[in-house]
């Protein structure tokens, strides 16, 4: 960190774990959760969801915010702190989030104009939405968004916007979820979501989304809540990522009880994977009484997921700028937010009408593959190798209470189990999408 620079800090804990909520929870929890779910056993799927998140997510989500408050500064200038030949790997996690969340910046723009044209009675059919410019006119509004809430500041952008849009959301949800149970194919989509396939447990890819999607579900390994911690000066770790994880866990699980009592009540295909957002519950809306108020709703919330994730995301590099090279946050925010724009621009380019691909697939399906798959796991791996083994463990017990056994059971978690299991699911991940 540049000597001399004041360092902002959040005003309170509940307003870094709001913030820290916002981050986890995002598009993933709402859409991708509940057809990982229906996917892989239905209810049995909920078993190495919970072991994953319990024993593996959550301790690393607590590494994270030990390094952050310990060092009090962000991921690259904390890598060299630990050890100076450690700039690369911090380097790494900066570029991997900053590249995720180019593309993720695009799938928000998506949903932001869905929310706009259903507020207006006027839904759009997805092949007709990206067959034509519009993508890019609410690709540069969202991205204006983001930018403008993190030039704010840690405590007037991001915690600020998190009070207020993080109980938006919630609010949003459970008036979904009390309406989705009240149409008349509620009790086949709730079965659907939660009958047990228990044989299904026994099947190496179910547990490899498990934690694939535990990972990618509470937001660790990405530098994001090791930034957060930086900002944290006070209040138990072990209870905030409790809370967070918790408050994670249940958005996403009621997100199945929101999403397929309207799939089956449409009569549509519950198993309708990436396309359920953007073709199959749109279709859903249309069927339904209310459908555009509820439709507009759904986009908004799912909007406002999205957007808070993304807030996340930036601030890792923008305070990287900051720490390591004292830009202001001002200049920092503007220059990486008009570097993401640009990075992100030819997965935009590939959902409109110029229909930009690489060897006959959208740019930002590739970049998905790349990045969101296996980058975020690099990243993962990468962080819980340099915290696990290379951070005094002294500091680490003196940030979570002490050396007792409870400690020394997660020292070994991070040391030994969070790096495997990571490994393994990067070489599943391999074998099971090329499969």
């Amino acid at each position: 960190m540049v000597k001399g620079m004041e360092r902002e800090q959040w005003s309170s804990v509940a307003g870094f774990i709001l913030a820290s909520i916002g981050s986890a929870v995002g598009i993933g929890n709402i859409w991708r959760f509940p057809y990982i779910v229906g996917a892989n056993g239905g209810g049995a799927f909920l078993i190495p969801y919970l072991i994953s998140i319990l024993f593996f997510g959550l301790p690393l989500m607590i590494l994270e915010f030990v390094i952050g408050r310990s060092s009090g500064s962000s991921v690259i200038s904390t890598f060299q702190a630990i050890r100076q030949r450690f700039f690369v790997a911090g380097l790494i996690i900066v570029l991997i989030v900053s590249l995720i969340l180019s593309y993720y910046l695009v799938i928000t723009s998506w949903v932001l104009a869905y929310a706009f044209f259903f507020a207006l009675n006027q839904p759009m059919e997805f092949e007709g939405f990206t067959n034509s410019y519009l993508p890019l006119i609410f690709y540069l509004i969202s991205g204006l968004a983001v930018f403008m809430t993190v030039r704010s500041g840690v405590r007037g952008g991001i915690e600020k916007s998190s009070r207020f849009l993080i109980p938006l959301l919630i609010v949003l949800l459970l008036f979904l979820v009390v309406v989705s149970l009240t149409e008349p194919g509620a009790g086949e989509g709730v079965r659907f979501y939660l009958t047990p396939d228990c044989p299904r447990l026994t099947d190496p890819s179910v547990w490899i989304a498990a934690f694939g999607q535990a990972f990618f579900s509470l937001s660790v390994g990405m530098g994001i809540l090791l930034t957060y911690g930086s900002y944290l000066g006070r209040g138990s770790l072990f209870r905030s990522a409790s809370i967070i994880a918790v408050a994670d866990m249940l958005v996403a699980f009621l997100a199945g009880f929101m999403i397929f009592p309207l799939v089956f009540t449409a009569g549509l295909d519950p198993a309708a994977g990436v396309n359920l957002v953007f073709v199959t519950l749109p279709a859903a809306f249309a069927n339904i009484q209310f459908g555009m108020l509820l439709g507009a709703l759904f986009f908004t919330m799912l909007f406002v997921a999205a957007l808070t994730s993304a807030i996340s995301m930036l601030e890792v590099p923008v305070a990287t700028m900051i720490d390591t090279y004292g830009y202001s946050r001002r200049r920092a925010t503007l220059l990486v937010s008009v570097a993401v724009m640009l990075l992100g621009l030819p997965s935009a380019l590939g959902y409109t009408v110029l229909k930009l691909e690489v060897f006959g697939t959208p740019f930002l399906d590739l970049a998905d593959y790349a990045f969101g798959t296996f980058g975020l796991i690099v990243a993962g791996l990468i962080l819980s190798i340099v915290g696990g083994w290379f951070v005094n463990r002294a500091r680490i017990c003196a940030e979570i209470g002490g050396c007792g056994w409870q400690q020394r059971v997660y020292m070994v978690l991070i040391r030994y189990a969070v790096p495997a299991i990571l490994l393994i699911t990067l070489i599943g991940s391999i074998f099971w999408t090329t499969g």
